[in-house]
């Protein structure tokens, strides 16, 4: 699933290129939270001879969506986010922020990441976990064929996502993981919103704010 990883703007922020390898992708793919420096989206886009075909995602803030307008105004593409984080998208978060990454407003999505429906793009088929808690919307977008799960801000290599911002929910956050997430079965390769990859195996038994040693998270 994932063709490529770029590590963008000042907070570091994943956005990644995904779709089926060979034939059955067509050299089509997704974009999955643009959220700083289109000119390398862009650069890597082209290098790799793809073909953009929706955004994805994960949640709704500023980090992860700032240069939506820019990819789909450059490739005439539409965006996909659960609908409890669009008022992160219509009203502005945090100005200086937004200014600092050359943010623009968000086009208005094109269709809603929920629950229970796949997502069929670029030769795959997605499965939507809804995990609040980082944000009311957030999600993990999970591709059974590869075994990997794009976790966005839910889980971190040996962290999860901060829960201190509007709209933020440490007790949900934790449900979101421990309840949903560490219940699929067997090992998956995690690809988050900040930081490098992990496994699902290793985040449940050695993350220290939700794995198997902390009887129940402090927050």
């Amino acid at each position: 699933m994932i063709l490529e990883m770029l590590t963008v703007g000042p907070l570091a922020e994943n956005c990644y290129l995904i779709g089926a390898a060979g034939a059955a992708g067509g050299g089509r793919c997704a974009v999955v939270d643009p959220g700083a420096e289109s000119d390398r989206i862009f650069a890597a886009i082209e290098r790799r001879g793809l073909t953009p075909e929706r955004i994805l995602l994960t949640h709704g803030h500023v980090d992860h969506i700032a240069h939506c307008a820019h990819v789909a105004e450059r490739f005439g593409i539409g965006l996909w986010i659960h609908r409890d984080d669009l008022p992160y998208l219509e009203r502005p978060q945090w100005p200086e922020l937004e200014a600092f990454l050359r943010a623009r407003p968000c086009p208005a999505p094109s269709g809603w990441l929920e629950e229970g429906t796949d997502v069929e793009v670029a030769g795959l088929a997605l499965q939507v976990l809804h995990t609040p808690g980082h944000t009311p919307g957030g999600v993990c977008l999970i591709d059974e064929a590869s075994r990997e799960i794009l976790v966005g801000d839910t889980i971190f290599c040996r962290g999860v996502g901060r829960t201190d911002l509007p709209g933020g929910d440490g007790a949900q956050l934790a449900r979101s993981i421990r309840e949903k997430l560490f219940q699929l079965g067997g090992d998956y390769r995690l690809f988050p919103g900040h930081g490098p990859e992990t496994g699902l195996d290793e985040e449940r038994r050695e993350n220290p704010f939700v794995g198997a040693a902390v009887a129940a998270p402090a927050w």
